[in-house]
């Protein structure tokens, strides 16, 4: 009589015979499963690059980024029309699309005055511009190298090289330092430029964009591992590391080779995007990080969770916290991590209010800020999907409040903002619309935080639901 062992466990029962050997069909269920989960986690841990894949191919699609000179402004400031991941709608964006493996060596010519940066094609860090790179503010000339590239270097640029051959290349300015609409095309046309090393200075072809139809989310379906591929053929071997590569194997993904699933796979990869856009949905909006709150008595959390803008302490990543960040936020830097004062940026997010509960587009909120809110250039309020993790799109011009905007202060200096479907009598400048039936959250941004806020001896209130 055959011995039979049987394994129950969460997602099936299992049977091994003759001390071990699985049954063809539980051998089968069991690499379905490994399948699924190996798919489930290559969602998360790729979402960076599919991010960023999400973010060229959108500019391009939308706005037209198709040469690196192709310069996207949002002249007009951002509104809510193209989907970006919880852009602002106070600085004057400038973006574009670089292909070190196209072009080669690719200069970028910074305006002064900006905060800026270039990312590669997994959403890492390549260099800062402006105020928090090496120019100090001042402007100058970038040079973006490709990732084997093993030529001469020319002198009078700040250099970089890139671990991939796509870049994303950003910088926004004030509008004070730039002016809007026609005045701010002008001045980046004047300032900035981007262009191929061995073609020499072109000029700028800057469109404004702000206001453009656009989508720079990815998907969560199957398409997600087809683009996923093709960043893989595209990119160099060495930019992943070799357990990554080894993940995407074991699901078909190879460079050099075809992807080209069956019907099972096919339906394990779809299933497993959505699923993965789950957890991604708890990993930011439940978040079980200690670390991700801000203050011990309120609701605000980090995006940067950890203080690292890799994500890393001690050597070990942070999983959840890169997942959070890149589900719902582009830019990395230093710049919005660490302690600048003055110099930098930081930001806050809020899901819930003071009771713990979801922010409802049904419902009215007040968020109290106390006076004196500690920045050296402007802050600001902005209301976001959580669906998209792009601006709330309502009957406003901009689901914001911010300094620009001269909204009414208290006596005391301090400022009252109200959330909700309809403006309370007399609030309207201090009032941003929010839509029934939908949730939304919030970000606080300080742009040029002053001590204040890093020694907390300045804190907003929870938003309370009134």
């Amino acid at each position: 009589m055959m011995n039979t062992e049987k394994l129950t466990t969460p997602i099936g029962d299992f049977e091994f015979t003759l001390g071990g050997y699985p049954t063809q069909e539980s051998a089968q269920k069991l690499f379905d499963a490994l399948d699924f989960q190996r798919a489930c986690q290559a969602y998360l841990d790729f979402m960076p690059a599919m991010s960023m894949y999400s973010l060229l191919e959108g500019q391009e699609k939308g706005w037209g980024c198709k040469e690196c000179s192709d310069l996207a402004v949002a002249a007009d400031l951002l509104t809510a029309t193209p989907l970006v991941l919880t852009g602002n709608t106070e600085s004057i964006y400038f973006a574009c699309n670089v292909d070190l493996k196209k072009d080669g060596p690719t200069v970028v010519e910074i305006p002064p005055q900006v905060l800026g940066m270039a990312n590669d094609a997994y959403f890492r860090y390549v260099i800062d511009f402006g105020m928090a790179g090496p120019d100090q503010g001042q402007g100058g000339k970038y040079l973006l190298l490709p990732p084997d590239y093993k030529g001469d270097v020319p002198e009078g640029y700040f250099v970089a090289q890139s671990r991939t051959y796509r870049v994303w290349v950003m910088a926004r300015a004030s509008q004070k330092i730039s002016g809007m609409g026609e005045q701010a095309l002008k001045w980046y046309g004047d300032h900035c430029a981007v262009y191929p090393l061995k073609d020499g200075y072109r000029s700028p072809n800057v469109r404004n964009c702000g206001s453009l139809s656009a989508d720079t989310t990815h998907p969560n379906d199957l398409q997600y591992f087809v683009n996923l591929d093709k960043v893989i053929q595209y990119e160099p071997t060495a930019a992943f590391a070799p357990e990554q590569l080894g993940l995407l194997r074991s699901l078909g993904i190879e460079k050099g080779k075809t992807f080209d699933p069956d019907e099972r796979m096919k339906q394990i990869l779809d299933t497993a995007a959505k699923t993965g856009l789950g957890m991604a949905r708890a990993i930011a909006y439940q978040s079980r990080e200690p670390e991700a709150q801000v203050y011990p008595d309120r609701k605000w959390e980090y995006i940067f969770v950890g203080g690292s803008h890799e994500f890393l302490r001690n050597g070990v990543r942070n999983l959840d916290a890169r997942t959070l960040f890149h589900f719902a936020v582009i830019c990395v830097t230093p710049a919005m991590v660490n302690k600048m004062v003055g110099v930098g940026s930081q930001y806050m997010s809020a899901y819930k209010d003071a009771d713990g509960n979801y922010l409802d587009g049904g419902k009215n909120y007040q968020l109290h800020l106390p006076p004196n809110i500690p920045v050296n250039n402007f802050w600001s309020v902005t209301l976001y999907d959580p669906g998209t993790r792009s601006l709330l799109q309502t009957d406003q011009p901009k689901p914001s409040v911010n300094s620009f905007d001269q909204p009414k202060q208290n006596p005391d200096g301090s400022y009252d903002l109200y959330f909700g479907p309809s403006a309370p009598a007399g609030k309207e400048r201090n009032w941003v619309q929010t839509v029934p039936g939908k949730g939304w959250f919030a970000y606080i941004r300080l742009y040029g935080p002053l001590q204040p806020f890093f020694d907390q001896t300045w804190k907003p209130d929870d938003i309370v639901k009134v």
